[in-house]
């Protein structure tokens, strides 16, 4: 008997955004998953596939299979390390498996759900390994786009800013920047990172993501018109600044009796230039505050734009995980 409720053909559930999205998407939908290396926690349905083969590496009688089954595609399979040894790995995976996707959603018939980046529309200035890393990043996620928009299928491309972690995740992805930026932090070395206090950087509860997500794949499964096209999923004008996540670590580091001897942030030094590790990271990461905030288009399908209390509370409990602390005690944050 076929499933009375929608297929979703899953990728990268075993992903930081993936994982979220893999508990959401299953309390409305079938979800079947095309998994790499490993088996997504809570997955039923998996389908081994490897984004950087031809025809994924699946089977004739596989690809028949999964297109007659799918009513929607969710891609948000991704390479989204630092400095792979390889910078083509970004376009390999990030670029050309989007092709191979968007060709298995054609053959389905179906509309697509791709996660993209802010960072698509960026261009990190240096020729450093960082820099180049991340322009090789940010160019593997606009050809990915564009590549959809060739397509003629239906894609809605959602573009998020930086992510929290979950409330509901076990552990804190410690490998993506916001928390590799609150571990150095609290190891409370004074001026450690070279920083301006106003610079900002966009950083976005992963909740709302999912959720706003799992409502864009709702509105594209009944063919909204307005579905297709680009969607920014950004903090907007509730985004932080560095001085925002300096108070936050500086109160951690206090409230667990160790104090920082002083500030944690230094205003950059042009005699000494940063070319790699987490100071020259930032340096990239954060904006002037002359930049406008990233535009936002949460409240097309949520009912409202999350605001600075809400994104500061998922700071403190972000930064009170990457202190190590158990789950239950970082939904305790400092004063409570």
């Amino acid at each position: 008997m076929p499933p009375s409720r929608p297929t979703v053909l899953l990728t990268g559930a075993t992903g930081v955004i993936g994982a979220g999205l893999l508990p959401a998407l299953a309390d409305r939908y079938e979800v079947v998953c095309l998994v790499h290396r490993r088996r997504p926690e809570g997955a039923i349905d998996c389908v081994p596939a490897d984004l950087t083969a031809e025809d994924l590496g699946l089977s004739g009688r596989q690809r028949r299979d999964l297109a007659a089954r799918v009513d929607v595609v969710v891609h948000s399979a991704a390479l989204t390390a630092f400095a792979p040894p390889d910078l083509t790995a970004f376009d390999d995976i990030n670029a050309e498996g989007t092709r191979r996707i968007l060709r298995l959603a054609e053959n389905a018939g179906v509309p697509v759900v791709l996660l993209s980046s802010a960072a698509a529309v960026f261009e990190a200035a240096g020729d450093d390994l960082t820099a180049r890393s991340m322009r090789a990043y940010s160019h593997s996620k606009r050809r990915a786009e564009e590549l959809a928009a060739q397509s003629g299928l239906p894609v809605a491309v959602v573009r998020p800013a930086l992510l929290f972690a979950a409330r509901s995740a076990t552990a804190v992805p410690q490998h993506q920047f916001p928390h590799a930026l609150f571990t150095a932090m609290l190891q409370g070395r004074t001026g450690g990172l070279p920083i301006d206090a106003d610079h900002w950087c966009d950083i976005l509860p992963m909740e709302t993501l999912v959720d706003y997500v799992v409502a864009l794949t709702e509105a594209q499964l009944r063919g909204d018109v307005g579905a297709p096209g680009i969607h920014w999923a950004t903090a907007g004008p509730a985004r932080l600044t560095a001085g925002d996540m300096e108070r936050a670590c500086l109160a951690l580091l206090e409230e667990l009796g160790r104090p920082a001897a002083g500030q944690l942030l230094s205003a950059p030094d042009p005699a000494r230039p940063r070319t790699h590790g987490m100071a020259r990271l930032a340096q990239l990461g954060f904006q002037p505050p002359t930049r406008p905030a990233l535009p936002t288009d949460l409240r097309r399908l949520l009912p409202a734009q999350p605001t600075r209390g809400e994104v500061l509370e998922a700071l403190a409990h972000n930064v009170r995980r990457c202190a190590g602390l158990p789950a239950e005690l970082a939904a305790q944050p400092s004063g409570s």
